[in-house]
């Protein structure tokens, strides 16, 4: 359902880059804690009341540590998470889209060809508990925001499902797409 809602603008937005010539991605600065205040930053209400009207189960606001979240549950079975950052007063300037699976498939080398052969989600391999179960993989892409306009997110959104999705096949965690 989150899925459809993003299809399309996905597309257009994969042939605009396409067509579009490279171009080097501005680095992080130590500014971008202050961004925020300048209006450059997203509410994190806002990201949540977005992605429920495009068709996504949202979680409440999560704190713990110093860090905030929310999850998000889609009908794939596919759960992820939104962590904020460089955040005032709940506006925040960077999120990132994390997704944890863990199966007895999963192993640094499995991490390491994924990160080696893919270019915008990033793996971290986490080894299993001294007790027992599987290792975990977390799949990561970053999001810096450029300006207060939550539709932004639409090509990122699209991107990040189409690759968790494939990330959770290659690690054995959702079965290959038909």
């Amino acid at each position: 359902m989150i899925r459809a809602a993003f299809a399309a603008p996905f597309a257009a937005a994969m042939l605009a880059l396409a067509a579009a010539p490279a171009a080097a991605a501005p680095a992080p600065t130590p500014e971008s804690a202050t961004r925020t205040a300048q209006g450059a930053g997203l509410s994190i209400e806002a990201v949540r009341a977005w992605l429920t009207a495009n068709g996504g189960e949202v979680s409440e606001i999560r704190r713990q540590g110093g860090q905030t979240w929310i999850g998000v549950d889609e009908d794939e079975p596919l759960a992820w998470l939104i962590f904020f950052y460089d955040c005032q007063a709940d506006v925040c300037s960077n999120l990132q889209f994390t997704v944890p699976f863990s199966t007895p498939a999963i192993t640094p080398a499995l991490v390491n060809d994924w990160n080696r052969n893919q270019r915008f989600l990033k793996a971290v391999f986490v080894p299993a508990e001294a007790g027992g179960g599987d290792a975990t993989a977390l799949g990561q892409y970053d999001v810096l925001i450029a300006g207060g306009d939550v539709e932004q997110l639409v090509p990122h959104t699209a991107l990040w499902l189409n690759l968790a999705r494939a990330f959770g096949e290659t690690v054995g965690y959702l079965a290959p797409a038909e």
